[in-house]
């Protein structure tokens, strides 16, 4: 459900204003849920999956439903605006994926999905009980697509978008299709061409990012990826206002990627609303700020959201100044 654009334009300034006072007044804009952590892909440049990525992961392979649903009750009460399906793998291989979507529905919060496109073409119609989905697709054609992606999937990625775009305008006019491609040396002078197709097929919107730089990727990284230099100075992370991810077992997290920081942990004697409120939640928030006992993070010095947080610093910087000119 997307929400009334009055109410997010008063969540956005609550945020702004927690920054300024240095505490949250409000909860996260964006809630990533992990959902499971299995994939039926292996692509090459995924940080989970990818061959030889030390980061395969173990334990517990989903997150219960009756988690789910305190999660998503948090959600609410704290005013999250997008409730984000995500996975350490592919989400809608959680046994019970499209029971988690129905009762996310009913709620006042809009939802997002991230995938892999590879689900059952008949979930398809289940699919646009969310607001929006995020595939990953990456390739033009059959043949770079397994190459890039590790599966023959192609196909029914292709499919399954056409089919969504034909549903949409029957049940949700409001559905957005976004296709993300990550850039790499095998898929570099392919790109044009995939957005082109992804265009043609129904996709609403196409964006292209640079793949990441770990160790295990380093032979498909475009040059301009491994000598980017890092930043002389630490770019301020306002992601404790704007964001917060939550593991399969409850584990709450700064950042997607910066999982070794643990804030607090959802469970059934503790919401997830308390650790958003929590002590540690704050000095976690206040430390991303300065940078201090961030800077040995190297998912800090590869952050693929940097760009966020130039822009929370851009609207920061217009908040005060408009907060202070109505001050004089």
């Amino acid at each position: 459900m997307i929400l009334d654009a009055r109410e997010l334009k008063r969540r956005q300034l609550l945020r702004l204003k927690g920054i300024e006072q240095g505490r949250a007044l409000i909860g996260p804009a964006v809630v990533q849920v992990h959902v499971a952590n299995r994939c039926n892909l292996s692509c090459r440049f995924c940080y989970y999956f990818a061959p030889g990525s030390p980061n395969v992961p173990v334990g517990a392979n989903k997150l219960s439903v009756k988690l789910f649903a305190k999660i998503v009750r948090d959600c609410i009460n704290l005013k999250v605006d997008w409730l984000n399906l995500s996975a350490q793998g592919e989400p809608t291989l959680h046994p019970r994926f499209y029971d988690l979507l129905r009762y996310a529905e009913r709620h006042p919060i809009a939802i997002s999905m991230n995938s892999n496109g590879a689900f059952p073409f008949n979930r398809c119609r289940d699919i646009l009980r969310a607001d929006r989905i995020v595939i990953n697709v990456g390739e033009a054609d059959r043949e770079h697509y397994k190459e890039l992606q590790g599966q023959d999937f192609f196909v029914r990625v292709i499919k399954n978008i056409r089919e969504l775009a034909k549903l949409k305008a029957k049940y949700n006019p409001r559905f957005q299709i976004v296709a993300v491609l990550i850039k790499t040396t095998l898929n570099a002078e392919h790109l044009e061409a995939t957005t082109q197709l992804l265009k043609k097929i129904g996709v609403d919107d196409v964006r292209s990012v640079k793949a990441e730089a770990w160790e295990y990727t380093q032979d498909i990284m475009l040059p301009e990826s491994l000598s980017e230099p890092p930043p002389k100075e630490w770019l301020p992370c306002y992601h404790g206002w704007f964001y917060s991810s939550i593991q399969l077992d409850g584990q709450v997290n700064l950042c997607c990627f910066m999982q070794e920081l643990k804030i607090g942990k959802v469970e059934e004697a503790r919401s997830f609303k308390e650790v958003w409120s929590s002590d540690a939640y704050a000095k976690a928030r206040l430390a991303a700020v300065s940078g201090k006992g961030f800077e040995k993070y190297v998912e800090c010095k590869n952050c693929p959201v940097a760009f966020r947080n130039r822009e929370h610093g851009a609207n920061l910087a217009e908040f005060q100044k408009r907060y202070h000119e109505s001050k004089a």
